[in-house]
């Protein structure tokens, strides 16, 4: 270049970029993995997002949200508040009664809250835009339950702080295992929610009662608020399966003061831990098959 202080072959190494040095292979790997996880981790973010701008836009899910909680709250409560006036003779404390619906409404909010997320694309014919989108079916479950933990603390929180305030009742005072039974008790909710996007997926509308009822169809074998021995044989069978089965039982007795008589930890995190994969691998499944069989048309 006649004239100018660059050499003649400045333009090259942009020109032949194959030509530069490329890093190791090692190093483009990490590259790619941190890429990757970002990329998904950005796509879980969406979704809960998209689900998040749905509910504070929407007056009367924000009403939804918290009415149910608020009405099983002043319904137990009042009921605690009678037995303890009344001076009621009871093998356990009043106030577990207000501590087992505080608990257990953990795991209905669970359930309703990530099952709702796959309802809400339903009811706005969003669900060929999420197939169509760069959006996987992990990350789409991923973000669903993300979005269903933030709406069951916020619930829990709120409740907890009423229970103090209108009844006196701490939460706290179930000890210092609450936090473990919180988490096994979330997450059969979500093992919950799974089976019911799954079955949503595979059957259509008419699987959408499940959201609500499966729930309440489980509760009489969980023991929420009496001990196991007070059911028949053939439904101690069935709750020696259900982890809230457990919990409860180990709550009773952390409240009386003695060691449980029935009732395992242990057991309770085991099946929590194989109800949840199977619950994850049946929705994967059906989310698998939803597209196989062109069941997307539903939706068109």
């Amino acid at each position: 270049m006649t004239g100018s202080c660059l050499p003649d072959n400045w333009l090259l190494p942009v020109l032949l970029p194959h030509e530069r040095e490329e890093p190791p292979p090692h190093r483009r790997r990490r590259s790619h993995g941190r890429t990757a996880a970002a990329g998904q981790a950005a796509r879980v973010a969406a979704v809960v997002r998209r689900h998040s701008y749905g509910m504070f836009n929407s007056p009367t899910r924000l009403i939804t949200f918290a009415f149910w909680p608020l009405l099983d709250l002043l319904l137990w409560g009042l009921i605690t508040t009678f037995l303890r006036r009344a001076g009621t003779e009871l093998p356990i404390a009043a106030s577990f009664f207000l501590g087992a619906i505080l608990l257990w409404d953990l795991v209905f909010r669970t359930k309703n809250s990530v099952a709702l997320c796959l309802l809400e694309e339903n009811y706005s014919r969003n669900v060929i835009t999420v197939m169509a989108s760069p959006v996987t079916p992990g990350e789409y479950l991923g973000g669903a339950v993300a979005f269903g933990l933030l709406k069951t603390l916020v619930t829990f929180g709120i409740m907890s702080v009423l229970a103090w305030v209108l009844f006196a009742f701490g939460v706290l005072q179930i000890g210092p295992m609450l936090a473990l039974y919180a988490t096994i008790l979330i997450v059969f909710g979500i093992a919950l929610a799974m089976v019911v996007i799954g079955l949503v997926l595979r059957i259509g509308y008419a699987a959408d009662e499940l959201t609500w009822v499966l729930a309440a169809v489980l509760m009489p074998f969980a023991a929420v608020f009496y001990p196991v021995a007070a059911l028949p044989g053939w439904a101690q069978t069935i709750a020696t399966l259900m982890p809230p089965a457990h919990v409860f039982e180990l709550m009773r007795a952390d409240l009386a003061g003695h060691a449980a008589a029935w009732g395992s930890l242990w057991a309770a995190i085991v099946l929590d831990v194989l109800y949840l994969v199977a619950a994850f691998m049946f929705a994967r499944a059906m989310f698998a098959a939803f597209l196989r069989r062109g069941l997307i048309t539903r939706y068109m």
